[in-house]
């Protein structure tokens, strides 16, 4: 009697974990997603033998879990890799956007000409999220976020988004107390990476899998992203090429400190460009990790910036700029 019952529950309980197990490596962004995944999916390899282990041979049970064990590392390791190369957004209007304020009727074409472009550029690059802002003379005449600051939570990028500038932080920064840019500034880098990603501290990956499937479940943890403050998450490309087309990864908390003292450099794109036009400086880049995150390009024969920033590095961020100037430029 007590076998008939405990066997169906043995049974449940390897079906769940191996449930946990396959969305731990779909969900993930993280690198070692794949890694908890199978850990999970292996278990539930090892209990479901267990269940039978009054109907089986010894042989069968041990064949059984030394074909289940590999079976379950190459299941969550291809669930994960399709997971993280995926194309995040199918066709450029699947990608969302969020515009604040709506442009004026003057530069409406010049918006539905850029706009496209945008969304072209983030399809093709395969990128989470960038956010652009256009100013001429003193004000800004366009500013809006698409895609996602967080590719987990799909919480869409906004004009308000603050985007990591990287080694464009000597330049900016120094100019934000005489200019009162109001989304320009420095956090901890702990701030933008809460589990200190790629740091002896990250986060053990099985305390990180009882936070997850249950004490933020239960609201006894809060959850990491996506991140105050309407800070984006940070990504790397996972490739050896820098291609964002073939995936990303968290990006780690060393990279995101690009500059002194361990601190991560912010702004906006409306900071940025109200920075170049009132110090009519010079198109700037910004990198992390190697690949470039910013881009400000200012225009000074006809007085226009524009500034494009992305969450992932190894955006094409300077060649968005300089086309988006171009449609402005065309239309002014």
């Amino acid at each position: 009697m007590t076998s008939s019952v405990t066997n169906p529950v043995k049974a449940l309980i390897a079906l769940a974990v191996a449930a946990v197990g396959i969305y731990v490596a779909y969900a993930g962004d993280k690198p070692g997603a794949a890694v908890l995944g199978f850990l999970l999916m292996a278990a539930a390899v090892v209990v479901g033998v267990r269940t039978t282990r009054n109907r089986l041979p010894t042989w069968a049970r041990r064949t059984a879990v030394a074909v289940g064990v590999p079976i379950a590392a190459c299941a969550a390791f291809f669930v994960h890799a399709a997971t993280i190369t995926a194309p995040l957004f199918a066709q450029p209007f699947d990608v969302p956007s969020v515009s604040d304020p709506a442009p004026s009727p003057q530069w409406a074409a010049a918006v539905d000409r850029a706009r496209p472009m945008v969304r072209a550029a983030i399809v093709e690059q395969n990128l989470p999220g960038v956010s652009i802002a256009v100013g001429l003379g003193g004000d800004i005449i366009w500013a809006e976020g698409f895609g996602w600051r967080d590719v987990v939570t799909e919480t869409p990028v906004t004009p308000d988004t603050r985007f990591n500038i990287g080694t464009a932080a000597p330049v900016v920064t120094a100019a934000v107390a005489p200019l009162v840019l109001p989304n320009t500034g420095a956090d901890s880098a702990a701030a933008w990476s809460p589990e200190h990603v790629g740091e002896p501290e990250e986060d053990f990956p099985g305390f990180t899998l009882i936070r997850h499937v249950i004490l933020q479940p239960m609201g006894l943890a809060p959850a990491e992203y996506p991140l105050p403050g309407d800070r984006a998450t940070f990504y790397v490309p996972r490739s050896d090429d820098h291609d964002p087309r073939r995936g990303r990864r968290l990006m780690s908390m060393r990279d995101l400190a690009c500059c002194a003292n361990g601190m991560a450099f912010y702004s906006t794109p409306s900071d940025l460009v109200r920075f170049g036009l009132a110090t009519k400086a010079d198109s700037v880049n910004g990198d992390l990790a190697g690949g470039s995150v910013m881009s400000l390009v200012t225009r000074r024969d006809n007085g226009i910036a524009v500034a494009v920033t992305s969450n992932i590095a190894y955006a094409g961020t300077a060649a968005l700029a300089l086309k988006v100037a171009d449609v402005f430029a065309g239309h002014k």
